[in-house]
This record gives structure tokens, sequence and C-alpha cells, in this order.
């Protein structure tokens, strides 16, 4: 597949969507190339990733002090727990906002991250590294963030936009039926609020 950019414009941030494959593998240069530059940074990933992909993200940063969180992705984990796990490795080993957080898994990492992101020091550089086609295709872009409480799902959280958004095609390889449906799901919904013949391309 083709690599293919979508750039984002914001009133807070602009940035770019990078969609195809192997675009792990090319993460440096599309660093260098969006002058993201960082020294330290944080890897949040999902623990479903399979573990050649953490491989290859890890050696495509090696050249920066590179630490790692593994996370649980489900809804009691997408907590203020997390959070707090999140900013703890953050402050203890003296990041800076000019330092970086990437989300390495699907909506719910992406969503517990962010959030991360926006609160530590009022807003750290952020990438998103969606790895389910729901998350590529919904909740990757546009900024929302946030976990749940004891009163409701998603009731506290923020609107953040990432720094980069990168979205490996060849993660989708991976992934169960269902999660490709879901996926699917949304995209077909989101066609239908487009226009008809979107809808019937997709159908």
């Amino acid at each position: 597949m083709k690599q293919k950019i979508i750039k984002v414009k914001t009133k807070s941030k602009n940035y770019e969507v990078h969609i195809g494959t192997n675009l792990i593998s090319k993460l440096r240069n599309i660093l260098k190339k969006n002058k993201i530059l960082f020294s330290k940074c944080l890897i949040v990933i999902d623990s479903k990733i399979p573990k050649k992909f953490r491989k290859l993200l890890l050696g495509n940063l090696k050249n920066q002090k590179i630490y790692t969180l593994n996370f649980s992705a489900n809804e009691k984990n997408k907590s203020n727990l997390s959070i707090e796990k999140i900013h703890n490795v953050l402050f203890k080993n003296n990041f800076y906002r000019e330092d970086c957080i990437i989300s390495f898994g699907g909506g719910i990492t992406g969503d517990v991250v962010g959030y991360a992101a926006s609160t530590f020091k009022r807003g750290i550089k952020f990438i998103n590294i969606p790895s389910t086609l729901l998350a590529q295709v919904d909740s990757s872009i546009g900024g929302k963030t946030g976990i749940n409480n004891k009163f409701g799902k998603n009731l506290v959280g923020s609107f953040y936009q990432p720094d980069l958004v990168i979205s490996d095609i060849n993660l989708l390889h991976t992934l169960p039926k269902r999660e490709i449906i879901c996926g699917y799901a949304e995209i077909l919904k989101s066609s239908l609020i487009d226009s008809k013949k979107n809808f019937v391309f997709f159908r």
C-alpha cells in the first residue's frame, strides 16, 4: 500500500496522520521530516501488541533514551490510577514538556495516554500509534482523550491533539475478526453521515 498522509489542522495544533504499511520501521525518518525532536520518550504499550512490533518500534528509537510501560487495555484500567502510574514514570525520570510520550495500542490505550500527556506539566509531546482498525479510523484522530470514574465512562478528559499519528496497516493483520468488524462498523457509519456515494462504496 502506498503511504498516504492526511494533514489535520485545528485551532490548537496542526499534525499529520500517516497511513500505510511498514510505517513503524520508517518512524525515525517520519519524525525527522515532521521536525519532532526529543531526548527522552515513554512508550505505553498495550499488552496485546505482538513482540515483533514492540522490538521494531524500540529499534527505530534507539538514538533516544527510551522507557516503556506495559498497559492492560480494558475499561477498568481506563482510570485515574493508570494516569498516576504514567505520570510517576515521567516525574521519576525528569521528563520535560519537550520530551515525548507514545501510545502504542488501541482506543483505550490512546485515550488514557492522551489524557496523561495533556495533564503532565500542562502538555507534553504526544504521538499516537493506533493498533486496531477502530482506533486508526476514529479515536486516534481529533484529540478526544478521557478516562472513566465511578459515575460513568469518559466523564473525565480533555481535547488534546497529538503531534503525530502513525497508522501502520501491518498491525491490523494480527487482529481477530471481531476487532476488524468493529472498525468497519465505524467506517460504514461515517460514510453514511458523509454521503450516499461513500456509503454505497463501503457497503
